[in-house]
């Protein structure tokens, strides 16, 4: 138990450490991780305002063998076809299913959720063509961001606003 809870400690940071780096790079702020707690998961802080920002990070799986393969837990050798309109279906349950959960935060600052898409096959490119079908609840987050891989770079750079 302690393992896993390290393991989601661990992704949770690496998300939160990618978010904080592009924000600074493409909105010339100055953020730093706060705290990493629980509800919101982590906490940034502007230096230059002091301004926070509380953080739910989230990630996008086409199914549970995905997730399984992408954290080396599957001895599968490759997935079966996928669908970006599962991908869609998906990204709307998880959208309802946080914003659920976010109605029980006590938070003294702005809610931002972060979804990270960990999806080989699609990218921004192909949610935005979908951008129709995605339906963004209600909720106490002021922003929601999908994170996208950028194959190129070998890095976390790409941040598409649904809100």
């Amino acid at each position: 138990m302690a393992d896993s809870l390290d393991e989601k400690w661990l992704i949770e940071e690496s998300a939160a450490l990618a978010l904080v780096e592009i924000l600074n790079f493409q909105q010339g702020t100055s953020y730093e991780i706060f705290t990493h707690a629980d509800r919101p998961d982590i906490v940034i802080e502007n230096r230059r305002d002091g301004s926070r920002l509380g953080v739910e990070v989230t990630h996008l799986f086409y199914d549970s063998d995905e997730a399984r393969l992408v954290f080396g837990r599957s001895r599968a050798q490759g997935h079966p076809a996928e669908y970006i309109e599962e991908y869609i279906r998906r990204l709307n349950a998880l959208l309802q299913q946080k914003s659920e959960k976010a109605k029980g935060y006590n938070h003294e600052y702005p809610l931002a959720l972060l979804i990270r898409v960990v999806s080989p096959l699609f990218h921004m490119y192909d949610f935005k063509a979908y951008e129709a079908r995605i339906v963004v609840p209600p909720s106490d987050f002021q922003v929601i961001w999908l994170m996208f891989y950028d194959f190129m770079e070998r890095r976390w750079t790409i941040l598409e606003q649904l809100r």
